[in-house]
């Protein structure tokens, strides 16, 4: 592990609001990850800095992407974003490996209060050495085509208020800021990530797995995520404990129409606990009781569950 600058060349982004350039064939690289950062492509402005190296751009939330030449990063007082530049020759594979690590180990210690600078990142610790054996075959992580046919269901549902499903729990943690990094995720309310913000040594603190939580809080509340492994939680988020045991497809499906209804809350119209509770899913009934067989039978047609079963036990 070496300090950034060690590493890298840090430069500050230079440039217009992306709506005052013409269309043209630069990639114009903003905030975020989606569509590895670029927000479209534009005819640079004069005084723009163009970058003409493959490096890695630093969104100001601490959003690392790699970018080849040549391109335009956003540059307005601010929230301009950080280019780094390697000093000696990097692969593509040293800068994604670098860049996957920006994402999941440093970019917890930023956000929209405090965001990335040269200062504050040119220390911050990358590891400058690939492990060995290293690889990632995208195309073969990709679940194949399904050939499965669907069936034809009549479902008969009924709604089931979530207290009567779940005891729902508040997670432990107000704020992340006094813990220090760890192996544990933490969960929050955002949309990111699983709802993950980053992974703290949370001490004794309750720790839950192979649960379902539900926000209270946010752009998105009610948002609904499933968590197959070890996490703790912060106090935005239900922790859904089943009174019963409930399948695996029963927590998915739950998850999907959970996350149908979340037009209903916002940040200004959040869903407190006593809500929670009172808010009804519909599922498929039987005899009165949720009718898990059949939820089973529709999940499991999905051409997605046998990649998603190889990943999570049910």
């Amino acid at each position: 592990m070496q300090p950034i600058e060690s590493l890298f060349h840090l430069h500050r982004a230079k440039s217009g609001l992306f709506s005052e350039y013409e269309k043209g064939d630069v990639p114009y690289v903003g905030n975020g990850l989606a569509d590895n950062a670029v927000t479209g492509f534009v005819d640079p402005l004069a005084g723009d800095k163009v970058f003409a190296f493959t490096g890695i751009a630093v969104s100001a939330f601490c959003e690392a992407t790699v970018q080849v030449p040549p391109f335009v990063a956003c540059g307005r007082a601010g929230n301009g974003l950080v280019v780094l530049e390697p000093k000696s020759k990097m692969s593509a594979k040293q800068l994604a490996y670098i860049s996957a690590y920006i994402n999941q180990a440093v970019r917890w210690r930023f956000n929209w209060y405090r965001q990335t600078t040269v200062d504050r990142i040119r220390r911050l610790l990358v590891p400058d050495q690939l492990p060995k054996g290293l690889s990632y075959d995208v195309a073969g992580a990709l679940p194949p085509k399904g050939t499965r046919e669907r069936g034809a269901w009549r479902l008969n549902l009924r709604p089931f208020a979530l207290g009567d499903i779940y005891e729902l729990k508040p997670g432990h943690f107000h704020s992340v800021g006094d813990l220090g990094p760890g192996k544990t995720p933490v969960v929050s309310c955002g949309d990111r990530n699983n709802g993950v913000i980053g992974y703290f040594d949370v001490g004794g603190a309750p720790v839950e797995a192979n649960r379902l939580t539900v926000a209270f809080n946010g752009e998105n509340a009610l948002t609904a995520k499933y968590h197959a492994y070890r996490f703790a939680a912060k106090d935005d988020v239900a922790v859904c404990i089943p009174r019963k045991p409930v399948h695996l497809a029963t927590e998915l499906f739950i998850t999907t129409m959970l996350n149908r209804e979340r037009w209903r809350y916002s940040y200004y119209r959040k869903c407190y606990a006593d809500k929670l509770r009172r808010f009804t899913v519909l599922l498929p009934s039987k005899q009165g009781e949720i009718d898990e067989a059949t939820i089973r039978a529709v999940v499991e047609s999905s051409p997605y569950w046998e990649y998603i079963a190889t990943r999570i036990a049910a």
